[in-house]
């Protein structure tokens, strides 16, 4: 199905027939009325009713007609989008869990606000999940932790994070017997990259659990460590938010538990969309100035 035909069937419901949407496309009647029997003959319907004076649409036709208006209004939009003209259609994006429930909500309302035409879908997982969405195109830029290690891949820090370990209530600082005790450790699964730095962390501290017990919730893993069942490491920015916070021992852990979450997307990406989130992600996270 060619959109020139198309947009002629659409002509001549607009202009009531074949001679005046001829005039209106500035092409031979003929040429109108083929255009509209090859449609007529790809879809195995009759579109228009003819006779000697006029031709009109068939109920097949009006039934027809909202469809190709709909088709057509797609492509417009998708013409809009990749040449850049506006922001406006749909834009997938990804996230860690902890920026997505902690540090994008507010981001995500505003641009929806500045961009109400643009429906944001967001997915949420872990940074090795992350990237490979965005390399495959199936996401259109994603918040992971650190910078992109691929070529095919650019970047920008959007925050600074900051992981905590967290355990049992009873804990009483970092000389405490507990951390000999051999704890449950709780991880996300083997794609999260904080699940690397808290193994890291774990061989600093010659801290050895027991066992890892994967768990895919930051709620579920704070109600663990605080019913006393083992340790884990959240960002800090997300532990705040929770309502089990108080609930447990916090470790302050220095360099190892320093994190940058970037705004990462392919490099031959250059949407009206990708454009317009990136450079509001860049005001929004972008450091107060201070008044002189």
């Amino acid at each position: 199905m060619e959109l020139v035909h198309l947009e002629t069937f659409v002509a001549v419901a607009d202009h009531g027939g074949v001679t005046r949407a001829a005039d209106a496309m500035l092409r031979a009647p003929s040429n109108v009325s083929t255009r509209i029997r090859q449609l007529e003959a790809e879809l195995g319907l009759q579109l228009l009713v003819r006779d000697k004076r006029q031709s009109s649409l068939s109920a097949d036709g009006m039934v027809f007609l909202d469809y190709a208006r709909r088709i057509l209004e797609l492509v417009d939009e998708a013409k809009g989008v990749a040449s850049g003209q506006r922001p406006r259609g749909r834009f997938r994006i990804g996230a860690l869990e902890s920026t997505a429930a902690v540090r994008i909500p507010s981001i995500l309302a505003d641009f929806h606000l500045a961009y109400p035409d643009v429906d944001v879908e967001l997915e949420a997982g872990p940074s090795g999940r992350m990237f490979d969405q965005v390399m495959s195109g199936k996401l259109s830029a994603v918040f992971t932790d650190g910078a992109p290690a691929s070529p095919l891949l650019v970047g920008r820090k959007a925050f600074d994070e900051q992981l905590v370990v967290i355990a049992p209530p009873s804990t009483r600082g970092d000389d405490d017997a507990y951390w000999d005790s051999n704890p449950t450790a709780f991880v996300f699964g083997f794609h999260c990259s904080y699940r690397q730095r808290f193994e890291d962390w774990l061989a600093a501290a010659r801290v050895v659990p027991s066992r890892a017990v994967e768990i895919s919730s930051y709620y579920s893993m704070v109600a663990c460590v605080a019913s006393g069942a083992g340790i884990a490491m959240i960002p800090q920015s997300l532990l705040e938010s929770l309502p089990g916070a108080a609930g447990v021992h916090i470790r302050e852990i220095g360099d190892l538990g320093r994190a940058e979450t970037w705004l990462t997307w392919r490099k031959d990406a250059g949407s009206a969309n990708l454009r317009a989130f990136v450079s509001h992600v860049a005001e929004a996270t972008a450091p107060a100035r201070v008044a002189a």
